[in-house]
């Protein structure tokens, strides 16, 4: 599955930047040949979303790209990473052996704070890659190129969003001895919890002082943070402190380590994982 996951974050990088010149570029063929009528503000919008792909834009466009479909695989992978122990008996081997609690869940973390590392730098690599790729074959103007300090900026944020739901997806597969119900748990609390947070702060303001606590909340804050590009959210003046945010999500990773810890210490394992 690492291996797979690394595969898969830099086939579609490469596979998205392409999709996306052909597309707008099919549209705006098409606009100049008569074929599809001119939208109404002429194109200017397609041109600009072209212009998204160029290196120049990897902060905002790449390494986004990178960080959200990095977080679903990653959920998947923290949860397989522990799950699978349970499921295949061999947490008990381990223990039968000599192998302490403690010392396995913290290989588990620090294993899987590595891969984070890993995947992070590994796709934000191939955005650059394949922005440079596309750029060249669409004749587009690579402008002032990639701004490493940027890139960098942005990856150290992507990178760190993804931790709490890892710890997450990693604390309910060891309460239910359970790749399956950790991945399931993982992503519905990433996609359904930031749905209702929109939905709450839209219908009244007053509710942000309550979801920002929340980790979809506190993780907008620090993507945000420092971007003058990022994409436009009516709801954006009300994010929590940065600073507040990044403390926030370092509590959570705190607790559902210490949940999974907890469940650890106290799971009786003389039969079954």
């Amino acid at each position: 599955m690492p291996w797979i996951m690394l595969g898969l974050i830099v086939l579609t990088a490469f596979l998205l930047y392409f999709l996306i010149w052909a597309s707008v570029n099919a549209q705006l063929q098409a606009v100049k040949n008569g074929t599809i009528p001119a939208p109404a503000g002429g194109t200017a919008q397609l041109e600009q979303t072209l212009r998204m792909i160029a290196p120049d834009r990897v902060a905002q466009f790449g390494v986004g790209l990178v960080s959200g479909l990095g977080s679903v695989m990653l959920i998947v992978f923290a949860a397989s990473h522990v799950g699978t122990e349970f499921g295949w008996g061999t947490f008990r081997t381990l223990l039968a052996h000599g192998a302490s609690r403690t010392g396995f869940l913290v290989a588990k973390a620090a294993s899987l704070l590595l891969y984070a590392f890993v995947f992070i730098v590994v796709g934000t690599l191939a955005a650059i890659g394949a922005s440079y790729a596309v750029s060249a074959v669409a004749g587009i103007s690579v402008g002032s190129g990639v701004d490493v300090a940027e890139v960098t900026r942005a990856a150290v944020k992507a990178g760190y969003i993804f931790l709490p739901y890892m710890a997450l997806a990693l604390a309910i597969a060891v309460w239910s001895k359970s790749a399956g119900a950790g991945i399931a748990a993982g992503l519905v609390v990433y996609f359904a919890e930031g749905i209702v947070a929109t939905l709450l702060v839209s219908l009244n303001k007053d509710y942000a002082e309550i979801v920002n606590w929340g980790l979809s909340r506190s993780v907008s804050a620090v993507t945000r943070a420092g971007s003058s590009a990022a994409v436009p959210d009516p709801t954006a003046s009300t994010l929590p402190d940065p600073t507040r945010a990044a403390i926030v999500l370092a509590v959570y990773c705190v607790i559902f380590l210490v949940l999974a810890y907890w469940r650890l210490r106290s799971r009786d394992v003389t039969v079954g994982g």
